[in-house]
């Protein structure tokens, strides 16, 4: 079992397509902490495909999967399935802190014929169900819930047995799942065209974010209008396509900041940016301090 820190993940952070291992088969999970603030407003778009589960621990924030828009505050669990497209955002000015577990359904077989695999993972993996998006403090089954996850978070990784603690309690969420039947039919085909837009339009931003990219030539690459292709991005993301771009590119900005000594300047048109007074205001409208600042934080 891993215990992480969003923070230290700044590296693949840029990756929208996750390729890191979350766990291991003998404990199939790892375990994030995070603080989305001034600091870290956003964690970008991203799919993986591992399950993942968060607990809202203090604070509102929002959350954007596939397309919808969710306010979640202290105590609330956020449940995504397998490849669903989903991104953290400061809220206004509220900090929040958020604990996640992310795992792979596969690691719960215990064999290659397994019928439990078959009849209640095989679904959520296919994607031909989806589950409640957020169990909030006052839905009924939400105690039990908690319960297991509770226990997932306080589970010594080095106490003798703790992977079959995590295991038991991982199949418990899943019993909760289906026994207050909670599954929904997967996304229609037009949900699915969708998504698969909005993830070329993110996988271009990914490749070309230091070259010029205009709503246009986003347009051609994702085979629609410019009026269509910026409501799309705009209700999946949160953001217009510029903004989004300028986040984006802020984001690269920071962790380069952070990571290394290369000239401000250097930094700003390296990740797109042709004036530095204007990376530099945008900078500080993002983290609430200037360029400078933010890497003096890092000391």
């Amino acid at each position: 079992m891993e215990f992480k820190d969003y923070h230290t993940l700044n590296g693949n952070i840029q990756q929208y397509k996750e390729k890191a291992v979350h766990g291991s088969p003998l404990s199939p999970l790892a375990i994030y902490h995070t603080a989305i603030s001034e600091m870290l407003p956003f964690y970008p778009i991203h799919w993986h495909e591992e399950m993942e589960i968060i607990r809202v621990q203090s604070g509102t924030g929002c959350f954007y999967v596939d397309g919808k828009r969710y306010v979640a505050s202290a105590g609330d669990i956020l449940i995504l399935r397998p490849f669903v497209m989903h991104s953290i955002n400061r809220l206004d000015d509220n900090d929040m802190e958020i604990d996640a577990i992310v795992f792979n359904l596969r690691l719960l077989e215990t064999s290659e014929a397994d019928l439990c695999t078959l009849k209640y993972f095989a679904p959520l993996l296919n994607e031909k169900h989806s589950v409640p998006v957020v169990v909030r403090t006052t839905d009924s089954w939400y105690h039990p819930f908690d319960q297991s996850m509770t226990s997932i978070l306080m589970c010594d990784p080095n106490q003798e047995g703790a992977e079959l603690d995590v295991k038991a309690n991982l199949y418990w969420m899943f019993y909760h799942i289906y026994n207050n039947r909670l599954l929904n039919v997967s996304p229609s085909a037009v949900e699915d065209k969708q998504q698969y837009t909005v993830r070329r339009a993110l996988e271009y931003i990914r490749a070309e974010y230091m070259n010029e990219i205009s709503i246009e030539k986003l347009a051609k690459v994702c085979g629609y209008s410019e009026f269509y292709m910026m409501k799309l991005f705009k209700q999946y993301t949160g953001e217009s396509c510029v903004d989004y771009v300028n986040n984006y590119r802020l984001t690269v900005a920071g962790r380069q900041l952070r990571d290394t000594d290369d000239d401000i300047a250097a930094i700003a048109y390296g990740v797109g940016f042709n004036n530095v007074s204007y990376f530099n205001r945008q900078f500080k409208r993002q983290y609430g301090m200037t360029p400078r600042e933010f890497r003096r934080q890092r000391i």
